[in-house]
């Protein structure tokens, strides 16, 4: 399947990454970019990321049969909203939030009958941001979730799932809130994880000296720390029930090994670290 237009809202790394995918593909006729920064649309155009261009939702947006939101999670519904009286009949309008109930329970009630909506969330990323860190492998053989609900049109989600599998995506589907208990605690849970670490250490009075020393287990664990906190701040605002049930979680998991280490309970010790060990290996 060919698209004549592919509309995408937000150039960062995800938005930047799908739109040069989509021109490399060769099965997107016109690629235009929207983001609220010129540089990041001169950019992309520049290096041939996107055929047009442009710094604000306009009538530019007309003809695409796919719009895609790659804002910040708190920033999709009313994104899609100020498209609703610009795009063209039949449009389909997506996503790549990582949370899908908040985002669904906006857009759907006030989605008009000549436009379609899919909620979509591609599981792909670093922890580079911006337009200049896009690439165009970033999706190939990794997931792209698809959570329709039963007003989901069937044509329009086949539509969004072969753009998604354009670019390399396996598309799964799973209901919306499936989808963000787990990413609360696979995704969601361990940036809080690795924020928190950083900042235990950044707390110690020595942290200068402290971080001198650094090895390769911080550094790897923490990596995703170096994220945008902008949108991680979104993406824990969207997901809060989600995540505090599994930081609650985490915490008891950590109070077990502190009361081990404090009792020195080592065989329980051994077990807790010996059952993460071995699901580590086997992920």
């Amino acid at each position: 399947m060919k698209f004549n237009k592919v509309t995408v809202i937000g150039l960062g790394l995800i938005g930047g990454s799908l739109a040069l995918a989509l021109k490399e593909s060769k099965q997107v006729e016109t690629v235009v970019g929207i983001d609220t920064n010129e540089d990041s649309i001169k950019y992309a155009f520049d290096n041939k990321i996107i055929d047009e261009g442009a710094s604000g939702i306009n009538e530019v947006i007309s003809g695409s049969e796919i719009i895609v939101i790659s804002t910040y999670v708190g920033n999709i519904p009313n994104t899609a909203k100020s498209v609703f009286d610009i795009a063209s009949e039949g449009t389909i309008i997506t996503d790549t939030g990582s949370v899908k109930s908040s985002v669904l329970s906006e857009i759907e009630p006030n989605l008009p009958e000549n436009l379609h909506f899919v909620a979509g969330h591609p599981i792909a990323g670093t922890e580079n941001s911006g337009v200049k860190s896009a690439d165009s492998n970033l999706f190939k053989g990794k997931r792209c979730i698809l959570t329709p609900t039963e007003k989901t049109d069937l044509m329009a989600k086949s539509k969004v799932k072969t753009m998604w599998e354009t670019v390399g995506c396996k598309v799964h589907e799973m209901d919306a809130q499936a989808h963000d208990h787990i990413f609360g605690v696979v995704s969601h849970l361990p940036h809080v994880v690795a924020y928190a670490l950083i900042n235990s250490v950044l707390s110690a009075e020595d942290s200068d000296e402290l971080l001198e020393f650094a090895g390769g287990g911080l550094k790897d664990y923490t990596r995703v720390s170096a994220s945008s906190p902008e949108m991680w701040t979104e993406i824990f605002k969207a997901n809060k029930d989600q995540l505090l049930n599994a930081i609650s979680v985490f915490k008891t998991s950590l109070e077990k090994i502190e009361t081990a280490v404090e009792t020195e309970d080592f065989d329980t010790l051994k077990k807790e670290l010996e059952k993460a060990a071995k699901t580590k290996r086997n992920l």
